[in-house]
């Protein structure tokens, strides 16, 4: 029979529990344990004998240890089932940004205040060279590094958890960077025009949606010309020499996901370009005809450049990626296939980051005529539609006036493009949600200096036309 005080209770599942107190959280809270009986006896004697041994449970064994020191088991307890890259990743974190500020605390006096203000001042003022804050992305991935040391901790009795999480600073997005149908155009006429070794790699990924590393990466074994099909098995990854410290080398590397571990299907646009690449390259890696493979910074170098001899503004590699999922999604492909070849481990990635875009926009409108500019606001830049047609189609022209002042011609400066936008009430509310949710990077799986860039140049947009 439970008496009252001893904090033994007959549960619901008729299981008895006992709960006892198990030590306390880095900040101060005590933190209770569970027993468990099938009689209150049992339960009673189990709770005697934890009480007769507090110091087993309730203090930590890792009082007088710094994170820092936590920092290192944690990394050396995970060496062996990460990837290279994702541990180069999380040492580099480490050693730019957690040891320095945060490595000589001990791991008893670190609290999610602490934590908290950390994460804080490095999207305020967190870039090593002292020129601003870091994304918030770039934060989350500090954060995660953090957290999961302080799990091992607590794991491995070295300290009690925090009770207070630590807060997780919200997702910044950016727009994704694709070529319109007019520049895909001049791109792919640029390349078949003199087809080498670079051409056919960036061909190939405008055609499959491959990452650069796993295009850098990719042999001729890698290929079934009988079954029409590409083996993505691979990747180029960096990792931490063991030869030097600090140092970083290039390997060849499995993908970081299995998801990304796929078999992509050999189109026909695709094929001729394979057959004609076979003449330069036989065996090896297809980039190089060798048995060494093209680094992914002098690959986009190349790219870059082939981009200038086009006339066409530079964007990043990755926008191939992005490029080939829009016209996907145009041409109506379904969506389950589309993300079993980009390499996505769950469908609704692809959902958000290529087609939710233009509906989201629609959901916040007010009017038929705003929801309509929403829905189309990328449709003449992006494919082949004039505005001819779409007055053909039957849409009225306070439709088209605000569509066109949307379409933003490459030869304009973009504020001077922003400031016709203000004038236009059905173009401005529209530009405004269009802003705003291209200022979010959750929707894109690649963020760099450029992404940044332009998030600021749209926080400018967004000031300009809320005026």
């Amino acid at each position: 029979m439970a008496k009252r005080g001893d904090n033994i209770r007959k549960r619901k599942d008729g299981r008895w529990e006992g709960r006892y107190k198990k030590g306390r959280a880095v900040d101060g809270c005590i933190i209770y344990g569970s027993v468990y009986g099938k009689t209150y006896k049992e339960v009673k004697e189990k709770m005697a004998a934890i009480i007769s041994h507090p110091l087993q449970l309730a203090t930590p064994k890792g009082q007088g240890k710094t994170f820092g020191e936590v920092l290192n088991l944690w990394m050396d307890n995970n060496r062996a089932r990460l990837k290279g890259g994702t541990i180069n990743k999380y040492q580099n974190l480490i050693d730019t940004h957690i040891m320095p500020e945060l490595g000589q605390t001990k791991i008893n006096e670190l609290s999610a205040t602490r934590i908290n203000t950390f994460l804080n001042e490095k999207i305020s003022r967190g870039r090593v060279d002292g020129s601003g804050g870091l994304s918030a992305s770039y934060v989350r991935s500090i954060m995660l590094v953090i957290n999961a040391a302080i799990k091992y901790a607590v794991s491995e009795q070295l300290c009690s958890p925090l009770k207070t999480p630590i807060c997780k600073p919200p997702a910044d997005k950016t727009e994704l960077s694709i070529l319109s149908a007019e520049e895909q155009k001049k791109l792919e006429a640029s390349l078949l025009n003199n087809l080498d070794l670079t051409g056919a790699g960036i061909y190939i990924s405008l055609h499959t949606g491959l990452r650069i590393g796993e295009i850098c990466s990719l042999a001729w074994n890698d290929i079934d010309m009988n079954k029409r099909v590409i083996h993505v098995r691979h990747t180029v990854a960096r990792i931490r020499s063991s030869s030097s410290a600090g140092s970083t080398i290039l390997v060849i590397d499995t993908p970081k996901t299995k998801a990304s571990k796929r078999d992509i299907p050999i189109s026909s646009t695709l094929l001729p370009i394979l057959l004609k690449l076979k003449t330069l390259s036989s065996k090896g890696f297809l980039l190089t005809g060798t048995n060494e493979f093209i680094k992914p910074r002098t690959f986009e170098y190349r790219y870059h450049k082939i981009l200038d001899d086009c006339g066409i503004t530079s964007v990043n590699y990755h926008a191939l990626r992005h490029t080939f999922a829009t016209r996907c999604v145009e041409a109506g492909v379904d969506i389950k296939s589309l993300s079993e070849i980009l390499g996505h481990g769950n469908v609704s990635v692809t959902l958000n980051t290529y087609v939710f875009h233009p509906f989201h926009l629609a959901e916040q409108m007010k009017d038929e005529r705003t929801t309509i500019v929403a829905l189309l606001h990328d449709v003449v830049e992006d494919t082949d539609y004039t505005f001819d047609n779409l007055r053909n189609m039957g849409f009225d022209e306070e439709v088209i006036d605000a569509l066109v002042l949307m379409t933003h011609e490459k030869s304009v400066p973009y504020m001077a493009y922003v400031e016709k936008i203000k004038a236009n009430p059905i173009a401005r509310a529209v530009k405004l949600a269009d802003l705003q949710h291209n200022s979010d990077l959750s929707r894109v799986d690649h963020v760099d200096e450029n992404a940044l860039k332009r998030k600021e140049k749209y926080s400018e947009a967004i000031k300009l036309l809320a005026d």
